[in-house]
């Protein structure tokens, strides 16, 4: 990757958190390895680990701004209304439902880590991994379903010829 290709990556939002969550998840993976040995790997690993925590802060506190754009794509799409496929638009209005509460349960349990609020985070940072496991699941889900269908009508397409 150029410099030119990285300095436009950078310039916006959704470049600067692929950027920087490709780092995070780097980090943890190389650090969670150099951590299982003894030694100077040991150190490194821990301080991999460390960087890899606080790029993860960084997109939690990022993902403090998203609420409106969540907001406006799930206002847009709606009931998806315009999806001709019933259990795409439900799974969709569901993993938008589960998208839009995530932010919320994100904020509180980040609130109350840095002491914005007096609350536990615990439970918090619970409902919110739900929320997202919840709708990553419902996005797979999703696109096997849109997978049966594609290979459905491809077969119907096979033997109709």
């Amino acid at each position: 990757m150029g410099t030119e290709a990285l300095v436009e990556l950078l310039e916006s939002y959704r470049g600067r958190d692929r950027l920087i969550r490709t780092l995070c998840y780097g980090c943890q993976l190389v650090g969670g390895v150099l951590v299982q040995t003894s030694g100077r790997r040991h150190e490194y690993g821990r301080s991999l680990l460390a960087v890899a925590s606080q790029l993860s802060h960084c997109r939690t506190v990022l993902r403090l701004f998203d609420d409106l754009s969540m907001f406006a794509y799930s206002k847009q799409y709606g009931l998806g209304k315009m999806e001709r496929d019933p259990v795409v638009r439900w799974l969709s209005v569901l993993s938008n439902v589960a998208d839009q509460l995530y932010y919320p349960f994100e904020h509180v349990a980040w609130a109350a880590d840095a002491n914005v609020i007096h609350a536990k985070s615990d439970k918090w940072w619970t409902f919110s991994t739900g929320l997202w496991g919840l709708s990553l699941f419902l996005g797979i889900v999703r696109s096997l379903w849109v997978l049966f269908v594609m290979e459905r009508k491809s077969r119907r397409r096979q033997e109709a010829r």
